[in-house]
């Protein structure tokens, strides 16, 4: 059993860490395992650092905001029809009625819904936006 870094939902002056730490601290270990499911195991320590940092945190910084897409993506598993993607061959391993296949689903919806949240409670963000994230892909 993997144990989590605390996620604490201390009130700061930056909303949007808020919001992320909130979403972690229900989502979590969902979160990780979809990681793992689709990244392997170097995923799943990246997720667990990213929580890490969250928990750290006073502000949702450019550097969390890049992660937070990184693992959108990884999650979203963008290179599932890639054959040279080993993320692939990992995906195409899962039984497709494998109930982790739709908590992965919900999951990237999930954590879509807060990319878009934090891009509203960051208007100026050059992070989150549709040029660095394909909005059409949740």
């Amino acid at each position: 059993m993997i144990k989590l870094p605390p996620i604490y939902t201390v009130a700061t002056r930056d909303p949007a860490l808020e919001t992320t730490a909130a979403f972690f601290h229900e989502h979590a270990p969902a979160i990780l395992n979809a990681a793992l499911q689709r990244g392997g195991p170097a995923a799943q320590r990246r997720c667990l650092q990213l929580l890490s940092e969250i928990a750290e945190s006073s502000s949702l910084s450019r550097s969390l905001k890049l992660e937070l897409v990184w693992l959108h993506q990884q999650i979203a598993s963008e290179n599932v029809g890639d054959p040279n993607c080993a993320d692939a061959a990992r995906y195409g391993m899962l039984d497709p009625t494998d109930p982790r296949i739709e908590e992965i689903r919900l999951e990237t919806a999930q954590l879509f819904d807060l990319l878009v949240k934090i891009s509203e409670l960051h208007p100026g963000c050059d992070v989150i936006s549709q040029t660095e994230l394909d909005f059409s892909a949740a």
